[in-house]
């Protein structure tokens, strides 16, 4: 399998620089290097919101814990609608707010409107943690694939640089435009062969398969339930839970931390540098809750089926049968965590040369100094992630499980910035730092400094079966609130109000107007991923409205799943639609100037050591 794998590889790579250097080759401004020009493709954005959403689910990690813990697990999917609600909102806001206010990263945004530097601070380290460890960790783990499916041939070190070259290359030559552009092929090519591999396996292997027999969960799991609303436990790694850790709680909690990734630095740099449009409506509605979850929910068990070996045994199985099948089937894994990588660390680097470089280290420098500032950073953050990713693995996967709950930790941020307008700095400020600190405590990353350093915490990983996301932003939501109420006249009031203002006349869309579109929300958000989810256990098996039990054949929580999926998409369609935040449009925006801006200068320790060094070449 191994040349016909490198040769997969090898002819994405290439198509990859192709489109990069005909990207270079325009004559467009070399500003436009660092953010397309705020004019990315449509079609491109459409694509990449369902990749980063299967992005932060991990697909290959998500077919694990189907096949240990069952359906339980696959519920986690019917999630990709509320992932999609969450992009129209967030992304049509902020995409707003770049046009009014001329906010144009999420770092810039949050601090002139809350008119806090610590944002932005917090804003560059969220970006930091997701380029480095988080895209190490992916890559290590991408290598660790291909190097099992070359049974060793080319070990995993080789197989990170190797991979680490490959994406640095194109995104060095195109920048973001060229970068974004190559993705959504590759979002294109996934969503072909995840559906494409689900079916060859049922088409290829001998025996039954789901539904025809259950899913080979470990010992004990419930296969096809979910083992009820909460469990009474101190959290991973204080008792094994024989029956399932993914109780309703557990469910809905991961799935706020699937959130972690459309709250990330880079997602929301993409989001404020699309063009306008109707995309966002299609990629929320058709493409993300429709087509991703949909193939996910009807799919995964399936696959993961036949994946209980572990995915090269399939991918072998496969192989024997049809080569390009086998080949397929460990390229969609691979492509599905190289995603992320290019996206986060380019993404990152782009964000990290305009806030920090150009906004005040080196603010002087041409558009054609940027651009080569921003290649030369392009190189050398590839090629840290790759030696985080090729010897210390292990660092960098206890680093990178606190990103996505980190990250979520911003929503209340995001919130005030684009609806709630009566949420304050301070309120910001101090919410984000206790949930900052309890995510942090209830993953390995703190669990294991804390316990090396002082004594041993009487919880460990997710406490009561709830994702430290939904810890952490339960607290953070709670200061938020308290602390709103204290400062709802705070000075920097009128700013936000006339920021909000603008944001009502350019929209022309209210959130709080559509009682009954929201109360459908929390009712099926209640039964899709909340307590009522146990529901559908029985509900369609032996219903409690009947005496008679139905044979349907399908698991009731099956059915279940695939009916909240169909509902949930058509309250995407009518969010994006009916409501209007899937479109995007220039035409009744007033651009006006928000606060006042930051001095654009280096610190006056550089300039010194500057001068001095141009003193030193001159004598």
């Amino acid at each position: 399998m191994t040349p016909l794998l490198f040769s997969l590889l090898l002819l994405l790579t290439l198509y990859a620089v192709y489109f990069a250097a005909r990207i270079a080759r325009l004559d467009a401004p070399a500003a436009e290097f660092l953010d397309g020009g705020g004019r990315l493709p449509g079609w491109a954005a459409m694509f990449i919101l369902p990749g980063l959403a299967i992005a932060g689910l991990g697909l290959e990690q998500h077919l694990w814990r189907v096949s240990t813990f069952g359906l339980s697990a696959s519920h986690i999917a019917v999630g990709f609608v509320l992932f999609a609600v969450a992009a129209l909102l967030i992304w049509n806001r902020l995409w707003y707010v770049t046009r009014i206010a001329g906010l144009a990263t999420p770092g810039e945004a949050l601090g002139r409107f809350y008119g806090s530097i610590a944002l932005r601070v917090i804003i560059l380290a969220l970006t930091l943690l997701f380029a480095l460890p988080f895209s190490a960790n992916l890559l290590s783990f991408a290598a660790q694939l291909l190097e099992q499916a070359s049974n060793g041939s080319v070990p995993r070190i080789a197989w990170v640089w190797l991979l680490a070259i490959s994406l640095a290359v194109p995104a060095i030559i195109g920048g973001w435009r060229a970068a974004i552009l190559v993705l959504a092929m590759h979002a294109v090519l996934l969503a072909l062969l995840l559906p494409g591999s689900t079916i060859l396996a049922e088409i290829l292997i001998a025996g039954p398969g789901f539904p025809a027999q259950p899913i080979p969960v470990a010992e004990g799991v419930l296969a096809d339930r979910i083992p009820g609303v909460v469990q009474y436990v101190g959290g991973i790694g204080k008792k094994v839970l024989p029956v399932g850790i993914f109780s309703a709680v557990a469910i809905g909690s991961s799935i706020l931390a699937l959130l972690g990734i459309l709250f990330s630095p880079a997602s929301l740099y993409l989001g404020q540098t699309v063009r306008a449009g109707a995309t966002l409506g299609v990629s929320s509605v058709w493409l993300t809750g429709g087509l991703a979850g949909g193939v996910l929910v009807l799919g995964a068990p399936l696959l993961a089926t036949r994946m209980a070996d572990g995915p090269m045994a399939l991918a072998e199985t496969l192989y024997a049968a049809a080569p390009l099948a086998g080949a397929a089937l460990v390229l969609m894994l691979v492509i599905a965590t190289l995603f992320a990588v290019s996206f986060f660390v380019t993404g990152g680097v782009l964000i990290f040369t305009r806030e920090l470089i150009i906004a005040y280290l080196l603010p002087d420098l041409s558009h054609r100094a940027q651009r080569f500032s921003a290649r030369v950073a392009l190189g050398f953050t590839f090629f840290f992630v790759a030696l985080l990713a090729s010897f210390f693995p292990l660092l960098s996967a206890v680093t990178a499980s606190v990103a996505l709950p980190l990250a979520v930790q911003m929503l209340p941020a995001f919130l005030g910035l684009g609806f709630l307008r009566w949420i304050s700095r301070g309120a910001i400020l101090a919410g984000m730092t206790l949930g900052m600190l309890i995510v942090v405590f209830t993953e390995p990353l703190g669990l294991i400094v804390f316990e090396a350093l002082f004594v041993e915490l009487p919880w460990g990983r997710w406490p009561l079966t709830i994702h430290s996301a939904a810890w952490g932003l339960t607290f953070n939501l709670l200061i938020v609130l308290l602390s709103a109420v204290v400062t709802l006249n705070a000075p920097d009031r009128f700013e936000r109000d006339r920021l909000h203002d603008s944001l009502l006349a350019a929209t022309r869309v209210e959130i709080g107007g559509r009682g009954l579109f929201w109360s459908l929300m929390l009712v099926w958000g209640f039964l899709a991923y909340g307590p009522g989810a146990v529901l559908g256990n029985t509900f369609f098996s032996d219903p409690i409205f009947s005496p008679v039990a139905a044979a349907l054949g399908i698991p009731s929580l099956w059915v279940w799943q695939i009916l909240f999926w169909l509902f949930g998409v058509v309250l995407v369609w009518w969010l994006a639609y009916r409501v209007g935040f899937g479109n995007l449009s220039e035409t009744h925006i007033e651009p006006i100037e928000l606060g006042q801006a930051p001095p654009r200068r280096s610190p006056d320790w550089l300039a010194a050591g500057l001068a001095r060094v141009a003193g030193n070449k001159r004598r």
